[in-house]
């Protein structure tokens, strides 16, 4: 399997016959290299409430894919709306929303596609440690596949992706709006 990762595109090339593989959340190094930013601009502008909304899953910092674009689309006018209020609030739906959306990137097969730990860590940008580390990945409740006798973890890019959209929290809250608890 070759990889293939960018900063501005967290993706991994399979090889000749498989489709490019999209992950639709951002951590804060991605989103930030994908802005030219430095992390610490995005968390100040995380604590005023401007820009995309922010999900906590555990200590790191996540941003839908699909709430970036719906940020960086209103953006192309004005950063910050007059009452300084993020522009981009995080709809109700927001999570189902992109499960449905990285569902429809790849057509169903019927063999499943196993990628290992490293390959989880450069598509998705989730801390390494949770996916290396057997005490980790059973007290996050990580999905995974022992293969070969045990002896081979794999991860299925798919169930990890809706593990992970469901321990989302919002980062912040806004006037009003009570957030869900995970």
């Amino acid at each position: 399997m070759k990889s293939k990762v960018g900063a501005k595109d967290p993706s991994v090339e399979l090889g000749p016959d498989e489709p490019l593989v999209k992950y639709p959340v951002l951590n804060e190094v991605q989103l930030s290299s994908r802005w030219n930013l430095s992390p610490k601009t995005l968390q100040r502008w995380r604590s005023e409430g401007i820009g995309p909304p922010a999900w906590h899953i555990s200590r790191s910092v996540r941003y839908l894919m699909m709430e970036v674009e719906a940020f960086e689309r209103k953006a192309q006018v004005t950063w910050k709306s007059s009452a300084g209020r993020a522009l981009s609030e995080s709809s109700p739906t927001a999570r189902e929303d992109a499960i449905e959306q990285m569902m429809q990137q790849r057509p169903a097969r019927r063999d499943q596609i196993f990628y290992s730990a490293k390959d989880v860590v450069d598509i998705t940008g989730l801390p390494a440690h949770w996916l290396h580390q057997n005490q980790e990945r059973l007290r996050l409740g990580i999905p995974f596949y022992r293969l070969a006798n045990g002896d081979l973890i794999r991860f299925s890019i798919k169930e990890v992706f809706r593990w992970e959209v469901h321990h989302l929290h919002p980062c912040r809250t806004h006037v009003g709006v009570v957030a869900d608890a995970p």
